[in-house]
């Protein structure tokens, strides 16, 4: 396991955002590794061009945002 923190660009999918946030290896596993479409965004960060969208998970670093196209 590992808590030391990198950095990993927002992917909130504004053209000029150029926002990095602070992630653990641990956490950016478990975010890419889930099995759902999540992205990880920085606080205040909206993730664009998604019809449906969740923050499912939120702290001071970033947002988790799951994305449902399927209806």
């Amino acid at each position: 396991m590992s808590d030391a923190l990198r950095t990993r660009r927002c992917e909130c999918g504004a053209a000029d955002c150029t926002e990095e946030i602070l992630i653990s290896w641990d956490e950016q596993d478990a975010v890419d590794h889930s099995g759902e479409d999540l992205w990880i965004v920085a606080p205040g960060h909206e993730l664009l061009g998604a019809r449906r969208k969740a923050t499912i998970e939120a702290n001071d670093r970033f947002s988790v945002v799951r994305v449902d196209e399927h209806e």
